[in-house]
This record gives structure tokens, sequence and C-alpha cells, in this order.
């Protein structure tokens, strides 16, 4: 059977189209609909149309490529915003219904959709919230969520690297103490982003990006590159999203930081993520608290 599903997060909105759980491919609409969020803690009208319309045209896609279930989910920015039902009332005018996921669940699906082998450690960074997971072949030991990805980094702290850092760091201390772990696999368009620039990719190729092995020093010479460079300019760089090119910094200094924490100078990058795990979750491979 054919599946589509539909991840709503808080900078944007991906399509995944798998024949059961071989992925036939992924596509992204950066749609910001977390912007403002962090300042007055209500998502903008006008994010949340082009976020709906965007939903819509994947699903539509989605049904035309002959998927016989079609799967809706939104984090963080759906989940905390105090006007979510506005947007979740949009979808249902268009026959759309949303699944809410809970920042508990949130990191199982990471951590189920990245998981390979042996003891790893499932870093997802997103738009509003990060995740992290710890666990091996037998399950889940540790899974957190906190309230920090780079839309809410350029809400709260534009590019101002020292107030990246410090605020940063105050809410990436609340993970507290996670159990061992043997590698980290990380997930989002934060990290693939940063592969796609180190590898000078014109054109996205997720089969180059996953399983890529990114070091702290890479991130750190692109992300203080990209700093240094005004908007226009950075419209030039191969592998950076036009769209992302302002909340980039942040999440830079994010991935960084995280790496700091879970002292790794490399991680390893995925293409399968929460979409991938919440197929699971729908198929009852994963279960939610």
């Amino acid at each position: 059977m054919r599946y589509g599903v539909i991840d709503i997060g808080s900078n944007s909105v991906r399509l995944m189209v798998s024949e059961e759980f071989d992925r036939i491919y992924k596509k992204i609409n950066t749609t910001g609909l977390g912007r403002g969020l962090a300042l007055t803690g209500e998502l903008k009208e006008e994010n949340m149309l082009v976020t709906a319309n965007a939903v819509e045209t994947f699903y539509r896609e989605a049904q035309k490529d002959g998927c016989g279930a079609i799967y809706v989910f939104a984090t963080e920015a759906v989940r905390s915003a105090k006007n979510r039902s506005v947007f979740i009332d949009m979808l249902k005018a268009k026959g759309i219904d949303v699944d809410i996921v809970e920042s508990k669940n949130e990191a199982k699906l990471g951590f189920y959709g990245a998981y390979t082998k042996g003891r790893v450690c499932v870093m997802d960074i997103g738009g509003a919230s990060t995740e992290l997971a710890v666990g091996d072949e037998k399950g889940l030991e540790y899974a957190l969520s906190r309230p920090v990805g780079l839309v809410r980094i350029f809400d709260n702290c534009g590019e101002n690297l020292s107030k990246i850092d410090e605020y940063v760091d105050g809410i990436i201390k609340g993970y507290g103490t996670l159990p061992e772990f043997d590698q980290v696999l990380s997930i989002g368009g934060t990290a693939s982003t940063f592969v796609a620039i180190a590898e000078n990719m014109k054109v996205y190729d997720p089969v180059r990006v996953d399983m890529y092995k990114l070091t702290k020093k890479t991130v750190d010479e692109i992300t203080a590159y990209i700093h240094s460079l005004s908007l226009d300019e950075r419209l030039k760089i191969n592998g950076l999203e036009p769209k992302r090119r302002e909340v980039i910094v942040g999440g830079g200094r994010l991935l960084s930081r995280l790496m700091d924490y879970l002292k790794r100078d490399c991680i390893t990058v995925r293409e399968s993520d929460n979409q991938e795990g919440y197929l699971k979750y729908k198929k009852g491979l994963v279960r939610f608290e």
C-alpha cells in the first residue's frame, strides 16, 4: 500500500510518499508558520493561510499519486500556539484532519524514524523545538523535547551571536544528564542544510546527505561565513534554501552548542526522520504514552 505523510513544522511543511516503509520521495515547502510565535504566543494569520494552502497542495498530490492513506501531523508551533484552533479549522475546511503530536512523543518519532543500529542519540532540530532521544534496539531510554529551534532563536535573538549562545545554553541545559551512547544521529532541515552547503549542492541530493559525517568544525565555519554575508549575498550560496537564509545562523549555533553539550565533534546526518517514525506509529510499530 502507498502512504502519504505530511509533517507541519514551525518553519516548513514536508510531504513523504512511500510504498509501505520504502520511501519514494520527499518534498518540502518552507512556509514559516512559527515566525513571530515566540513573541506573541500566536500564529500569524498570513502564515497560517500560506501553510494551510501548502498542506492542501501536498495532500492533493499524495491523492493523485495513489496514496491509500494520508496522515497529517503537526508539532511544536501548532502545539504551543494559543490560536491553534484557528489553523486546525482552516485545514478542516479543506477536508484535512491534523494530529497534534505531544512533546513527550515527538522525540520518539524522530528516534524510531532515524534509528539504524547500536546505541545512539537522535537529535532533531526544528523551528520551534529540538528533541533528544537515546536508545538502542531494545527501545528508548531517554526522550525529551525542549522549546528551542531556529525560528524561536531568530524571533528572540536575531543574529546576535552572543545573545544566541546565551539563549540556547539556558534552554538546552534542561536536557540534564543523558544516558551513554555511541554516536549521534541528526535529523531535520538544519543539519541537512549544512551538508548541502558543505557539498556545494545546486540540487539537493538526499542520497548524498543520508549518513553524511558532519563535523563541528564545518558547522562553525559555515555559520561564521553566512553570518558575514548580507541576505542578498546569501542567495548565491549553493545548498541554502532562500527562505532559510534569515534563520540559518541561529540554527548553526544551536547545532554547534548541542554538539558541545553532547561532547561530540562529529555527527551522522540522516534523511529518515519523524515522518518515517510517524508512519511506524500509524502502523502500530511505535506506541505513544
